[in-house]
């Protein structure tokens, strides 16, 4: 494990409202009559099974063990729960967990419209194009706000999700055009110019047979847009605190590195990407069998920088005479001697 504080106590990192608690105990009794159940499975990429713990539980304190993969560094749950599982999960439990909110609404919406925006910026930007009078397809759609940003833009816009409530408020108070299922359900004589993944992938049993899948529906010129949290991009959004960053909906967890031998697995060429993560890709008709680049030391590394970073400044010195109980709670985690060695001068 990354530190003691990793290890299944059951305690939530941060405050649950009383509707994150509730769906937190039926999500824990439906563990405990094995109504959930979970399945051992290699690593999607490189198809090995020699993990390393770096954590038994997640934010809001389910027992969650999440490794990394030794031979690639693709970071992920193991066990994972069962597809059926993660179907019950996302029809009865996600949103509200995950929002603590009771039922869809126009807040959701508009965060939804507000990133759709700013996907818009990021594909003109990186393309070089206007977006507009395309064929946009999304996968995930939730509420359907990311397509209604699109769609102000005169493009055509049809999407999917597993979350029957918020698909239907989507389409009853915007009218926008989202159907129930996975990929496999799509409308084949929609074809798409642009297909976004926003924050959806993550959530996929096996992102490369998930990809796979979609290659079905790409023309020759389709562009995807996928955007996933990205590990190396915890300073800015999860206060340098991995253990904030963990949830039981997330089933992998990307580098740049990792999501790029995603791609190539699956047979979809990069164009651009950073690590927040934001990237382009399009199906590539190359030869994608090779092997794929091991990310594993450099996001161990990273990983343990982060946990020194939630006591000290970037640039700080370890000193002998900083504040008593950083040093106390340093030797409680076990990080005291990693922490003196990183930062002696």
């Amino acid at each position: 494990m990354l530190s003691k504080r990793f290890r299944n106590d059951q305690k939530p990192v941060e405050k649950l409202n009383p509707l994150q608690l509730q769906m937190k105990k039926e999500v824990e009794e439906k563990i405990n009559s094995s109504e959930y159940l979970f399945e051992n499975t290699a690593c999607c990429v490189c198809r090995g099974s020699d993990f390393e713990t770096l954590s038994e539980k997640d934010r809001y304190g389910f027992h969650l063990p999440v490794v990394i993969c030794t031979q690639c560094g693709l970071i992920q749950i193991h066990p994972k729960l069962s597809q059926k599982s993660y179907n019950d999960f996302y029809h009865k439990i996600y949103r509200k967990l995950y929002l603590g909110e009771e039922v869809p609404g126009k807040k959701f919406f508009d965060s939804q419209k507000r990133t759709g925006d700013g996907i818009i910026e990021f594909l003109e930007r990186r393309l070089d194009q206007k977006i507009e009078h395309r064929n946009i397809l999304e996968i995930g759609a939730g509420a359907g706000g990311i397509l209604y940003s699109f769609r102000e833009r005169g493009n055509e816009v049809y999407g999917c999700d597993l979350d029957r409530e918020y698909l239907e408020f989507g389409k009853n108070e915007y009218g926008i055009n989202i159907e129930y299922g996975p990929v496999d359900a799509l409308n084949a004589d929609f074809r798409p110019d642009i297909i976004i993944y926003s924050h959806v992938l993550e959530h996929t049993l096996d992102p490369v047979a998930e990809l796979k899948r979609l290659k079905s529906v790409c023309q020759d010129h389709t562009m995807v847009y996928i955007g996933v949290p990205g590990i190396r991009a915890l300073q800015d959004n999860y206060d340098s605190d991995f253990l904030k960053y963990i949830h039981i909906a997330h089933v992998y967890h990307f580098t740049l590195a990792t999501l790029t031998n995603v791609l190539n697995k699956a047979g979809f060429g990069l164009v651009y990407g950073n690590e927040d993560i934001n990237c382009i890709c399009r199906p590539s008709d190359k030869d994608r069998d090779t092997p794929p680049v091991n990310d594993y030391e450099n996001e161990i590394a990273f990983l343990k920088k982060m946990e020194y970073a939630r006591y000290f400044p970037a640039r700080s010195k370890f000193k002998t005479h900083i504040e008593p109980w950083i040093i106390i709670t340093l030797k409680k985690t076990g990080l005291y001697d990693l922490a003196k060695k990183h930062y002696k001068k």
